[in-house]
């Protein structure tokens, strides 16, 4: 990330990690715990009970 200021000095932003070039994904390691059974898990889209989380789409949105 350039600064836009003067253009020559890279920014440091805290949240990210130092030299990850820009637009590469950077993905926390999921630890291994908390799993379901391979056939609950197949049905729910993932192994990991603490990423199985509700998805609030239309239902979300007032009707009327």
């Amino acid at each position: 990330m350039t600064d836009m200021n003067n253009g020559s000095h890279p920014v440091r932003d805290p949240i990210f990690c130092n030299n990850v070039p820009l637009a590469m994904a950077y993905v926390p390691r999921q630890p291994w715990g908390n799993l379901y059974e391979p056939e609950v898990a197949f049905n729910r889209g993932t192994f990991f009970r603490d990423l199985d989380l509700p998805f609030i789409g239309e239902e979300a949105l007032p009707r009327g």
